[in-house]
This record gives C-alpha cells, structure tokens and sequence, in this order.
C-alpha cells in the first residue's frame, strides 16, 4: 500500500512541478475534421500580456497531428511583429519524423504533439502600449492539408 502512496505522490507533485511554467501566453486553434486549408490564416493577439521588461522570452510553436498526416515535415509561414512593430514573415520549416518514419514528439490514440522553438524576444518599455501578433499559414503545396488537429503558440 505504501509503494502506491508513494508512486501516487510522485504523480501528483510531477503534475504541479510540469504546470509551474511562467508561461505569460497560451492559445490553440483546433482544426475541424483535421483539415487546414491553405487560404486559412490562424491568428494569435497577444494584447494583454503580463511580461517584463527587459526578460527574455522564448516563443514556441505547439502542433498535434493525427495519422493521417501524410509528410514528415510541415513548412509554416508565419507573420509576426515581435521584434518591431513592423510586420516580418518567417518561413519555418518543422521536422514531425525522422528519417526513419519515427515521429518526433509524443502522443496516445493516433495523435502526436510537438514542441518546436520558433524566436526569443525581449520586449521593452517603448512596448508597452504595442500589441503582439502572429499568424501561421502552412505552405505546403496542398490546397487542403489532411491530419493537422491543432496549431498553438505559448510564450
């Protein structure tokens, strides 16, 4: 009885310690059917943040898909102004299989999340009225791209 005390214990203080980010923002866009047009912009407002000047802050891209993702890369056009308050476009290329057909990342049930890192930026004290925003649109030569479920960023 003790041993499931004690691994029960671990569990719990596990799921405290993985939720004890300082995450500031955190936003997903759930793809119906797990269908992404390519005409389909996803947008991120981040305008009430609670950050601080002068820190660091790592932005990443979360993604789940399902099995019926047919490539082993996603290519993902994102515009952002994070870094001026004019617009900039990245083209981010993300890795989702090995070269051996392994999926990266982890997931249950035929669903695979990622974690991918896409910029850091430190906002300053002339930002304090500015108000971020990112969209991602994927760029893969599908017009309806299958097996994407949801697409989110987390600061």
């Amino acid at each position: 009885m003790s041993n499931i005390f004690l691994v029960f214990t671990g569990l719990l203080f596990a799921i405290f310690a993985s939720c004890s980010g300082k995450e500031v923002y955190s936003r997903f866009h759930h793809l119906e059917g797990g269908k992404w047009c390519r005409d389909s912009v996803l947008v991120f407002t981040m305008d009430s943040l609670g950050y601080s000047f002068d820190a660091e802050y790592m932005v990443t891209v979360e993604l789940t898909t399902n099995r019926s993702y047919p490539y082993r890369d996603l290519w993902l056009i994102i515009d952002q102004n994070l870094t001026d308050s004019l617009v900039c476009t990245d083209t981010l290329r993300l890795l989702l299989a090995d070269e051996h057909g392994k999926w990266l990342g982890g997931g249950v049930g035929g669903l695979n999340q990622l974690s991918l890192p896409y910029r850091s930026f430190i906002p300053t004290p002339r930002d304090s009225m500015h108000h971020y925003r990112l969209t991602i649109r994927h760029g893969m030569d599908e017009e309806l791209l299958r097996g994407v479920e949801k697409v989110g960023i987390k600061m």
